[in-house]
């Protein structure tokens, strides 16, 4: 084809070779100007308008929108978690009133996907039965530990070193609230007497990381909740 074009080009008269050198070529040409990307892939006008762009860096703006996510992520992490501490706090003074025996015994609950059910206890048929219902009475109390169950199952997917990914079903039943509460609690009165004692505690201190808020200590607990991967065939 080369040496057909070349002989062309040669016997042509200089009119002819004239005209051939000021044509334009009619396929398309990949131009870059400033400020545009080299990863960007003009597509022909028989193609769709779109353009195929390989992303090697965030932009500023995708940067913005990630820590808008983030930000609107740990607002609702700090809102459930808030409401967790809350309503129980709440639903087991009523039941100190009612029945103040019944706290001294053994039990907890956790969220079981659909509601709240009591686990670990050793309470009769009847106290367990007027404990489950009193804790379900709680709509606010089931859409939160309900939510992080579900953050819990991110939380875990995100620091998965086997890129394994975790659902709310692997994190169902591992969320003990009275437990992680009354940790809580002891976190935020430790921090509370290291403020005022001004205790001056080294990085690697766990206690560096205790909060005052219970419900912050709450979340923290819940995030370092270890729950096991379920295989689904």
């Amino acid at each position: 084809m080369k040496a057909i074009i070349s002989t062309s080009i040669l016997t042509s008269s200089p009119a002819q070779a004239q005209k051939i050198n000021s044509m334009e070529v009619s396929s398309p040409k990949k131009q870059y100007g400033a400020g545009t990307s080299n990863d960007t892939i003009a597509t022909s006008p028989h193609q769709n308008t779109a353009t195929i762009k390989k992303v090697t860096k965030p932009t500023i703006v995708e940067l913005k929108e990630g820590l808008i996510d983030l930000v609107s992520i740990e607002k609702e992490q700090q809102k459930y978690a808030s409401d967790m501490v809350s309503e129980t706090k709440r639903i087991l003074a009523e039941v100190a009133k009612e029945r103040p025996n019944l706290l001294n015994k053994k039990f907890d609950f956790t969220n079981t996907g659909d509601e709240i059910d009591i686990i670990d206890h050793n309470l009769t048929k009847r106290e367990y039965n007027y404990l489950k219902a009193r804790l379900n009475a709680s709509d606010k109390l089931i859409k939160a530990t309900d939510f992080l169950n579900i953050d819990l199952a991110r939380e875990k997917t995100q620091t998965s070193k086997n890129n394994e990914k975790y659902s709310k079903e692997d994190a169902i039943g591992r969320i003990h609230l009275r437990e992680i509460i009354e940790q809580a609690e002891k976190r935020s009165a430790e921090r509370i007497r290291i403020t005022e004692e001004n205790i001056i505690m080294k990085p690697y201190d766990t206690r560096a990381m205790f909060r005052k808020e219970v419900h912050l200590n709450a979340l923290d607990i819940v995030h370092n909740t270890n729950i096991r991967f379920n295989v689904k065939v």
